[in-house]
């Protein structure tokens, strides 16, 4: 591992990540509405992008369009753990992975679980998609996804194939970090053993997010919160990205199964010692080559 590396693992020990994730489910969702209502929604301004928002099922979709016109796009659906709403930083980190791909972004500002129910997040996200397809082929876009966006990105196609709609399929999922819950003993006991080596997320979150995600009191469908429990028929390619010292890791031989059960043409990519969702954050060597093989995917699937 690079110096870089080391340095940054030791400075997210000493800031402590993991104790935030300790909360309780009432602590971290009144946290969450307490950063979500002092933020704001900000309009980058790019010489090379028309920057704008739509209105999708009463909620924002913000549009990174390249004024020389290509015909690839991306919904990029941003993590939060299902409580935080895309930060700042998240989407000047969204326009640069427009510029470097090459591919027209839409980044849904899709319902909380804090005052909605999971299932309005899955239809906000469709919803987006079909907005997409008035303007692109389904054969040229991308949905990628990051930890809680990674479930929302594959759970497209469970979502899909549940409610039996005739939407055609993405070009590819790249769905990094994927929070899924564990479905059972076996997913958590693997999610334990390697939460020694996690520097952010606590085995005991997925637990409490498991809480978060029928918050609403909704019946909420077993693949929104076990997404390795969906229907992946007729799924497109799919690309999972991991880091191997991170507790979620501990879920992929369940979506492996998956993929295998539905004949999906899947690669999984592990990054040796690496960090929840770090192709996006490329502060080191390690990461980098992440975030390349997540630009390489978009430009060339």
């Amino acid at each position: 591992m690079s110096l870089t590396y080391e340095v940054l693992k030791r400075a997210v020990r000493l800031i402590n990540l993991r104790k935030k994730f300790s909360m309780s489910e009432k602590e971290l969702i009144e946290t969450a509405k307490k950063e979500n209502s002092a933020g704001r929604i900000e309009l980058l301004r790019d010489p090379d992008f028309e920057i704008s928002l739509i209105s999708v099922s009463g909620f924002p979709l913000m549009k990174m369009i390249h004024k020389e016109k290509t015909e690839k796009a991306c919904l990029f659906i941003i993590g939060g753990g299902m409580i935080r709403a895309p930060r700042p930083d998240s989407i000047r980190k969204a326009l640069k992975i427009a510029k470097q791909s090459g591919s027209d972004l839409y980044i849904p500002y899709y319902p909380l679980c804090t005052e909605h129910s999971l299932s309005e997040a899955y239809d906000m996200i469709h919803a987006s998609y079909l907005r997409m397809l008035e303007a692109y082929e389904a054969e040229k876009i991308t949905v990628l996804g990051t930890s809680a966006g990674g479930n929302l990105a594959l759970g497209l196609i469970a979502y899909i194939n549940a409610n039996r709609l005739n939407t055609p399929k993405p070009y590819q999922i790249v769905s990094i970090s994927p929070g899924t819950c564990a479905a059972n003993d076996e997913e958590y006991r693997r999610m334990e053993e390697i939460d020694h080596l996690d520097v952010m997320i606590p085995a005991k979150f997925m637990k409490t997010a498991e809480q978060i995600m029928k918050h609403s009191g909704e019946n909420i469908p077993d693949y929104m919160i076990y997404l390795q429990k969906g229907d992946f028929s007729d799924c497109c390619k799919v690309t999972f990205m991991y880091g191997s010292d991170e507790t979620l890791y501990g879920a992929a031989p369940s979506f492996e199964e998956a993929m295998k059960r539905y004949n999906v043409d899947y690669r999984m990519i592990v990054g040796k010692g690496m960090f929840h969702c770090y192709p996006v954050f490329p502060f080191c060597p390690e990461a980098k080559e992440g975030w390349n093989q997540m630009i390489d995917l978009m430009k060339n699937g």
